[in-house]
Parts: C-alpha cells; structure tokens; sequence
C-alpha cells in the first residue's frame, strides 16, 4: 500500500505544483506572500486548488465524489502550505535555493517541500483509519 500512497502523493503534488506555477504565470495578479514566496499568485493558489480537485472527482466519479472533493482540496491545501513553510524556512536562513541539483528550481527541497507535508497529513489520515478509498 506504501507504494500506491506514495505514487498517488507525486502525482497529486505534481498537478498542485504544475497547475499553481501555470495559472500563476498565465493570470498573474496579486501576490499571495510575497515576503515568503514573491512570485506566487493567488491566481495561482486558487488554480493549484481547482484543477486537481476536478481531476481526482473525474477519476474518481463512481464513489464517494464528496470525500473525493473535500480530500482534494485538504491535500492541495497542505501541499501549497508546506511549500510555503519551505519557502519561509529558506529566507529565514538567508538562502535562495537548498541545494543546486536542480539550478533555477530552489533545489531538490523544493521539488519535495510539500510532499514532506502531505504524506504526515496522509499518515495521519491512516491512523485515523479515514475512508482514503482512492489512494489505497
């Protein structure tokens, strides 16, 4: 089951991460924290909500499509937040990117900032024995 929990987790954090930095480029407007993150949108947050959200309740239409829609949007949630304590962490240290693995990407922590996040939340839901039907 780990491995299906971790997958779904990628995946899902890449539609947040991809769907975010898209709709952030592509609308623009006002910034979301721009003493943490200052090119992060609301536009962009909103987005990184809204398309995953759809794209889980068209995959999985055929169950519960209300647990599907409110763990959407907590999962997307806690992804963009754990980006944001990432970003935060970084400035507090006076450092632009963790690492220079991946140049022009603030490093490898950014790429997994809010996986970190989303899978306690995730672990939690599994101790709380939660009906997490479409990612186990």
């Amino acid at each position: 089951d780990f491995e299906r929990i971790f997958l779904f987790a990628v995946i899902f954090s890449i539609l947040v991460d991809s769907s975010a930095y898209y709709f952030g480029k592509k609308i623009g407007g006002v910034k979301l924290a721009s003493s943490i993150s200052p090119n992060k949108t609301v536009a962009g947050f909103i987005a990184g909500i809204i398309v995953p959200t759809i794209i889980c309740i068209s995959i999985y239409n055929q169950r519960d499509i209300f647990n599907v829609f409110f763990l959407s949007i907590i999962f997307s949630l806690t992804f963009q937040f754990g980006d944001l304590i990432e970003s935060k962490l970084k400035r507090i240290c006076r450092v632009k990117d963790s690492s220079n693995i991946i140049p022009g990407h603030g490093g490898v922590l950014d790429r997994l900032d809010g996986i970190f996040l989303f899978l306690i939340l995730i672990s939690l839901f599994i101790i709380l024995d939660y009906n997490l039907f479409f990612i186990q």
